[in-house]
């Protein structure tokens, strides 16, 4: 009797397509300025992660620390736009013809939101890196 391999239960994720895989390796040293550097810069990146994204020029926008705080409260500013519009659409805020808002123009509203965060990142309007997304 054979095993169908195919229909097998798998744990874990799928693996990569063998195109797909990293099998070299590139060993840095450092002195301990440079590590220091690189702690400092990568954030929340593991180091090699992080020096393989600048080495691709993939490395994510950062926000300017003067920025900061603008960004985290227009975070909260699309949080509550989004349940807002969440409200609207279930129907569990009910609004008489003359009270109702409009959808586009939470849309609209919403847009300029996220337009302004790109601004605070100094990301342009027509680059599509995905970073829109993460909300902290």
């Amino acid at each position: 009797m054979d095993i169908d391999i195919s229909r097998v239960s798998r744990h874990g994720p799928v693996p990569l397509d063998a195109v797909l895989k990293r099998t070299h390796s590139v060993n840095v040293r450092l002195n301990d300025s440079e590590l220091s550097e690189l702690n400092a810069t990568r954030g929340r990146y593991q180091r090699a992660a992080f020096l393989r994204m600048a080495a691709m020029g993939k490395l994510p926008p950062t926000i300017p620390a003067i920025n900061q705080k603008a960004w985290t409260t227009l975070s909260t500013v699309i949080s509550n736009l989004n349940q807002y519009q969440h409200a609207i659409n279930a129907n569990l805020i009910r609004y008489t013809k003359s009270d109702a808002i409009p959808l586009h123009l939470l849309d609209d509203l919403m847009d300029q939101v996220q337009a302004l965060r790109r601004e605070l990142m100094g990301v342009s309007e027509d680059s599509d890196d995905g970073s829109e997304d993460d909300d902290e």
